[in-house]
């Protein structure tokens, strides 16, 4: 049951609004079509007050990161919620200004591992 229900349990676990969030699915695989779309999402967090959730394939989680560090705002917040339920579930919240301490623009695959697995994930956002 790991699936569909992993959508609530990163809601839950990210500590953002569990009130009103919408989920997206995939966002698209064109650089251009998903920075647009990233801060469209973004813009839905800031004037409706509403967590927003997609998922991406595991071998392409860091670049995802790396696009929302490029993208969102310093404060907005982003959580990684990785094989929820399973022994080495990973749900870690922090704002873009700390994810980008953590992992610079043109990080290494190595870099990238440490904070992004590539395993199944759920990326959040939320103000």
């Amino acid at each position: 049951m790991v699936g569909p229900s992993s959508i609530i349990m990163s809601v839950m676990g990210s500590g953002f609004n569990g009130q009103s969030f919408a989920f997206h699915g995939y966002l698209p695989i064109d650089d251009d079509k998903r920075i647009a779309r990233i801060k469209q999402l973004e813009s839905r967090v800031y004037s409706e007050d509403q967590t927003q959730l997609f998922i991406e394939t595991p071998y392409r989680n860091g670049k995802m990161m790396l696009t929302l560090l490029s993208t969102l705002r310093p404060q907005t917040r982003i959580c990684l919620a990785a094989n929820i339920t399973c022994d080495d579930e990973k749900i870690v919240t922090r704002t873009v200004a700390e994810w980008r301490k953590l992992i610079p623009q043109g990080s290494s695959e190595e870099v990238l591992g440490k904070q992004v697995p590539r395993v199944p994930a759920i990326f959040l956002i939320y103000k």
